[in-house]
């Protein structure tokens, strides 16, 4: 499986078929999907689908991609993506989900941040984190990462509850 990026703890990967049983566990957590608007997986088919999908993603542009993240010495602990945003053109969404055993470690943070290095090196130039206001974990997890809070909106996902906005922008020198 191809690395695409490496951490100090993690390396963040293509995802393969041989992810679906770790995903499936991860994404059938009702707690994992409490706050992504997301129902839990009840089926591994769902999850095989997913990445299939997921990999797909990848082939939207440089710096995009929906990745599996592993910790050394505990395999796969969740994912990482970043993806355009079908509302807004030229924008992009960076999210994270990582499995329960894993939370409270820094493994979101820290791959959220690679994910935001690999972004920018891609010519990326703005990044938005759509979080539920409700879920303080992840709200600090973009404030660690480095991400500007931009208030609430609903731009991004129209017809839904607004999203707490964060937001990671380059600018030009000269602009």
């Amino acid at each position: 499986m191809p690395v695409l990026l490496r951490t100090r703890r993690l390396t963040i990967r293509a995802f393969t078929a041989t992810d679906a049983p770790a995903a499936y566990a991860m994404w059938s957590d009702p707690e994992v999907c409490r706050y992504t608007g997301d129902e839990p997986a009840t089926d591994l088919s769902v999850i095989v689908a997913d990445i299939a999908r997921w990999q797909k993603i990848t082939a939207r542009g440089p710096g995009c991609g929906f990745w599996a993240v592993d910790a050394d010495g505990a395999g796969f602990v969740g994912d990482v993506y970043v993806r355009p945003c079908a509302e807004i053109p030229g924008e992009h969404e960076l999210g994270w989900h990582f499995s329960r055993p894993h939370w409270g470690r820094g493994y979101a943070t820290e791959a959220a941040a690679a994910a935001i290095r690999h972004a920018r090196a891609a010519g990326i130039s703005r990044l938005v984190a759509l979080i539920d206001p409700g879920h303080h974990a992840s709200l600090r997890v973009a404030e660690k990462a480095g991400m500007l809070p931009e208030g609430l909106s609903d731009r991004y996902t129209p017809g839904e509850p607004p999203s707490a906005v964060f937001t990671s922008t380059v600018t030009m020198p000269g602009l």
